[in-house]
């Protein structure tokens, strides 16, 4: 009897298993066809991209991906000058970002102190409130302060809130503070201690949170569009390049050049370093 129900279970587990397979495969292909299309397109011609949408190219036209670096322009910035925009504002706004919420959440897990326990129900607080709630009042700072430049804009980056302080706060308190307790005998000061023994035994979770944020931040257009239209990044030049349909110029099928060699840094962080994000700020998270 209880070989039969043995039996039974595990067939049932095996036709739960191969559902959930099925589902999330279909799920998986679902995500790639839509980068598989933009590819084949991208090849084609401008009539045989509009004559028949989802047939294979006569040519390969990769000249396309030449002209996407020739032709593509926002704003008076070329491909390369807004690869570049996106390149710097999305690593110097991660770095900023990331060390900014790290030193909050350190000292918060840490030390005990008046307004501790505060300071931490007020971030909990904050991340209720929808974006729209503070946009308004953050974007009339930084005008009237005109310190939107690149430069200036960084200082969008400082704020020590939000998901990644409730990862690295469960982070920081999981670490034993017996490490801290023996250096400060040894004449260690507070700040040696965070950056010496604290932060390196918290780098998984700090890698993890900033290739995430790195995706964020490559696919990010607000910022560009609400406070440097002059300095474009992709995101912002692909949205305007699609909203005011300026495809007669240079034609569809490099439009979705443009898109697809926009995708291919960031898709290329995410396959080398899927592996570290999941298993670093989920045991992060589980501990706090």
């Amino acid at each position: 009897m209880e070989k039969s129900e043995k039996r039974m279970r595990s067939r049932s587990e095996k036709i739960v298993l191969a559902v959930v397979f099925v589902v999330f495969m279909i799920y998986a292909v679902s995500l790639f066809v839509p980068f598989l299309w933009a590819f084949i397109s991208s090849l084609k011609t401008d009539d045989e991209y509009f004559e028949k949408v989802f047939a294979w190219p006569k040519q390969w036209l990769f000249g396309n991906y030449i002209k996407a670096f020739k032709e593509f322009e926002v704003n008076g910035t070329t491909f390369l000058g807004m690869f570049g925009n996106s390149l710097w504002l999305t690593v110097a706004g991660t770095f900023i970002s990331i060390m900014v919420t790290s030193m909050t959440a350190y000292t918060i897990a840490k030390y005990d102190f008046k307004g501790n326990k505060f300071i931490y129900r007020l971030a909990i607080f904050i991340m209720v409130i929808p974006i729209v709630g503070n946009l308004p009042a953050q974007y009339k700072l930084i005008t009237t302060l005109n310190i939107n430049n690149p430069i200036g804009i960084l200082l969008l980056y400082t704020g020590g809130f939000g998901m990644n302080f409730i990862i690295l706060h469960g982070t920081y308190r999981s670490i034993s503070w017996n490490y801290a307790e023996a250096a400060f005998i040894d004449g260690a000061t507070n700040f040696r201690v965070m950056y010496q023994i604290m932060i390196p035994q918290a780098v998984p979770a700090i890698a993890s949170l900033m290739i995430l944020n790195l995706i964020g931040g490559w696919n990010n257009y607000s910022t560009s569009m609400l406070y440097m239209k002059s300095y474009p990044n992709l995101a912002l030049a692909i949205y305007l390049f699609d909203k005011e349909s300026q495809f007669a110029e240079t034609g569809t099928p490099v439009y979705l050049a443009v898109i697809v060699l926009s995708i291919l840094p960031i898709l290329a962080v995410f396959i080398t370093c899927q592996k570290m994000i999941m298993t670093n700020v989920t045991a992060g998270g589980l501990k706090g």
